[in-house]
C-alpha cells in the first residue's frame, strides 16, 4: 500500500495558501477555541463539585468565597448557590460556543471567497497557450468543487479538530487530577483505538477522497458535453450513449460516498460502547479501591458528565480527522493549481501606443505548448494602416495560430510582431484598437444589448446604436417586440447563424476599434447568408484596418493583399491590383 501524504503536510499546504491577513484570521479562530477549552474545563469542574455537595455540603463552602459568600451556610443556601453558579456557567459556555461556531463558519467562508477570487484571477493572468491544453471542466470542478472542498472540508475540519482536540485536552486532564491511575486505563484503552483509526481508516479516507475528486471531475466532463452537444446528440440518437458515460462516473461516486459516510458513523458507535464499558470498568475499579458510594458520588458525577462531553468530542475528532483525510487531495490539487509554473498572461502597459503606420511580423514562429510540431515558421509581412489583408490556406494551416499572434493572445516563440515598428501587440492598449469577429461567436445567455456591450455594466446607448445600425442589425431588432432587450437563449439558440454573426460585428464595433479582425467569420453560414454579411463587412471596413481569415479566394475579393499559407509556411503574398493601395 503507497504511503499516503500526511495530514501536517496538507496543513503546510493550507498555510501556503493564506494570506498573512488570513494566517491571523486563523489565530484568531484559534483564541476562541482556547477561550471556549477554558470554558468547558470551568463548566467540567463545577459540575464535579456540585456532585460533591449532594453528599457533603459544607465541603463545597470553600468554593461558594470566590463569589463573595462568607459565615455560616445552610447545606440548602450551599447546594443552591452552586447550582445557580452551573447553570449560569453552563448558559455563558453555551452562548460563547454557539458565538465561536459562527465566527469559525462566517471567518473560514470568507476566505473560500476570497480564495476563489485571486484563484479566478490568477487564471485570468495565465498565458492563452496554457489554456489551449487543458480542458475547460478542469478548471472549473478546481473553482467550484476543490476549493470549496478545501475550505468548506478542510478549513472547518481543521477549526473543528482543534476546538474539540483542545476541550478534550483539557477534560483528560481533569480526570488525571482526579484519579490518575484511572485515567491511565483510560487513556491505553483510548490510544488503542486511535491506533486502529490511523493505521486503516485514515488511508482507507484519503483513497476514497482521490476517487470522489476523480469522480467529480470526469462526471462535471460529461455533463458539459452532454448539454453543450444536445442537438447533435438528439439528432444523432446518441442520448444514451452520452447518459451512460456520464452514469458511470455517477455511479462511482455515489457508491465511495456511501461507504464514506457508512464508515464515518461507525466511530461513533464504537465509542458508545467504549464509553459505557469503561464507565462499568471505573466502578469497578473504585469498588475494588474500597472507595465508598459516597467517596465515588463526586469522582462519578464529574466522571459521567466529563465521559458525555468527552466521548462526543472524540467522536467528532475523529470524524472531522476522517472529512480531513478525504479533502486532501482537493488540497493538493488547488495547491498545485495555485504554484503551477507558467508563462505569464499579464498585458503589457503602453499608454504611448498610437497606431499610424504598420503592422510588421518579422521572422514570425510559433510551437504550442506540449507539441513537437511547430505551428508557423519563419513568416514575414507588413500590414499598412488602413489596409485589407486577407489571409487563406487551407485547414491546419496556421492562419487561426497568425490571428490569434496579432491578436496579442500568443506569444511568438521567435520572431516578433510590432505596431508602428516599436509597440508589442501584447498591450492592453492594443487590444482596446481592436475588433474581433470569430468563426463561433460565443453569445452569454441575456439579451442582445448585454451580448453586444459584453462585460460592461453600464451600457452607452449612443454607441449601442451606432455599432447596431453599422452593423445592419436594426432591421432585425426593429422586428422584436422587446427590441434590444430580447434573450438570446444559451449561445444564441434562438437566432440563426447569420444574425449571431452579425451581433459579432455590432459587439466589435461597440469597442470603437480601428483594427478589424474577421477569423473565418463566414464560413458556417450558408452561400446567400454569406454574401450578405460579406456586403456589409466590405461596406464596414472602408473605415478601418482589416484583417480577414478565410478558406475560399472568393471571400477576400475586396482585400487589397492576400497571404497564402500552407503547413505554417507562407507561400505566397499577392497583391490585388484592383484594390490595392500599398
Amino acid at each position: 500500500m503507497s504511503k499516503t501524504p500526511s495530514i501536517f503536510s496538507a496543513i503546510q499546504k493550507i498555510r501556503a495558501l493564506l494570506s498573512k491577513q488570513e494566517k491571523w484570521e486563523w489565530a484568531s479562530i484559534m483564541g476562541f477555541a482556547i477561550v471556549a477549552s477554558a470554558l468547558e474545563v470551568i463548566t467540567a469542574s463545577m459540575i464535579v463539585i456540585f456532585a460533591s455537595s449532594m453528599t457533603d455540603p459544607q465541603s463545597s463552602l470553600k468554593y461558594l468565597r470566590y463569589l463573595g459568600i462568607k459565615g455560616d451556610v445552610s447545606s440548602g443556601r450551599i447546594i443552591f448557590y452552586i447550582a445557580i453558579s452551573v447553570g449560569v456557567i453552563y448558559l455563558v459556555k453555551n452562548i460563547f460556543s454557539a458565538a465561536e461556531v459562527f465566527f469559525q463558519n462566517f471567518t473560514v467562508q470568507r476566505m473560500n471567497y476570497r480564495f476563489k477570487n485571486k484563484l479566478l484571477h490568477k487564471y485570468a493572468q495565465m498565458d492563452y497557450a496554457f489554456h489551449l491544453t487543458r480542458n475547460s471542466s478542469y478548471g472549473m470542478s478546481v473553482v467550484a468543487g476543490d476549493v470549496e472542498q478545501l475550505f468548506s472540508g478542510g478549513m472547518l475540519s481543521l477549526a473543528a479538530i482543534l476546538s474539540e482536540f483542545m476541550v478534550f485536552t483539557f477534560l483528560v486532564s481533569m480526570i488525571i487530577n482526579m484519579d490518575p491511575s484511572l485515567a491511565g486505563y483510560l487513556f491505553g484503552i483510548s490510544l488503542c483505538f486511535s491506533l486502529i483509526v490511523y493505521k486503516f481508516l485514515l488511508p482507507a479516507f484519503y483513497r476514497w477522497g482521490q476517487q470522489l475528486q476523480t469522480a467529480s471531475v470526469l462526471g462535471t466532463e460529461k455533463l458539459i458535453q452532454f448539454f453543450h452537444g444536445f442537438k447533435e446528440i438528439i439528432l444523432f440518437g446518441k442520448k444514451d450513449s452520452f447518459v451512460e458515460a456520464y452514469k458511470i462516473h455517477a455511479k462511482q461516486r455515489s457508491s465511495v460516498q456511501a461507504i464514506h459516510t457508512a464508515v464515518n458513523g461507525l466511530p461513533r458507535m464504537v465509542i458508545e460502547v467504549l464509553f459505557v464499558g469503561i464507565f462499568v470498568f471505573a466502578i469497578a475499579y473504585m469498588s475494588l479501591q474500597h472507595d465508598q458510594p459516597q467517596q465515588m458520588l463526586g469522582v462519578m458525577g464529574g466522571y459521567l458528565y466529563l465521559g458525555f462531553r468527552v466521548m462526543p468530542g472524540l467522536n467528532r475528532i475523529i470524524g472531522q480527522i476522517n472529512n480531513f483525510k478525504s479533502v486532501i487531495p482537493y488540497i493538493s490539487r488547488v495547491h498545485e493549481e495555485f504554484f503551477i509554473k507558467t508563462k505569464g498572461g499579464e498585458l503589457a502597459d503602453k499608454p504611448l501606443l498610437n497606431f499610424t503606420k504598420t503592422i510588421s511580423i518579422n521572422n514570425l514562429s510559433f510551437q504550442y505548448l506540449n507539441t513537437d510540431k511547430t505551428a508557423l515558421k519563419d513568416i514575414s509581412f507588413e500590414i499598412q494602416k488602413g489596409g485589407c489583408i486577407g489571409i487563406v490556406g487551407e485547414t491546419g494551416s496556421g492562419k487561426s495560430t497568425l490571428v490569434d499572434l496579432i491578436l496579442g493572445l500568443l506569444k511568438p516563440t521567435h520572431g516578433t510582431i510590432l505596431i508602428d515598428n516599436k509597440f508589442t501587440v501584447t498591450s492592453k492598449q492594443w487590444h482596446q484598437k481592436i475588433g474581433y469577429v470569430p468563426q463561433s461567436i460565443y453569445l452569454i445567455d441575456d439579451t442582445i444589448e448585454a451580448n453586444i456591450a459584453f462585460g460592461e455594466d453600464s451600457i452607452d446607448q449612443e454607441r449601442l446604436t451606432k455599432a447596431i445600425n453599422t452593423g445592419q442589425l436594426d432591421k432585425l431588432i426593429s422586428g422584436l417586440d422587446e427590441g434590444t432587450k430580447t434573450l438570446v437563449g444559451e449561445r444564441g439558440v434562438r437566432l440563426s447563424g447569420g444574425e449571431r454573426q452579425r451581433i459579432a460585428i455590432a459587439r466589435a464595433l461597440y469597442r470603437q476599434p480601428e483594427v478589424l479582425i474577421f477569423d473565418e467569420a463566414t464560413s458556417a453560414l450558408d452561400t446567400e447568408t454569406e454574401s450578405r454579411l460579406m456586403k456589409t463587412i466590405n461596406e464596414i471596413s472602408k473605415d478601418y484596418t482589416v484583417i480577414m481569415v478565410a478558406h475560399r479566394l472568393s471571400t477576400l475579393s475586396r482585400c487589397n493583399k492576400i497571404i497564402k499559407l500552407k503547413e505554417g509556411c507562407l507561400v505566397n503574398i499577392e497583391l490585388n491590383k484592383e484594390v490595392s493601395h500599398e
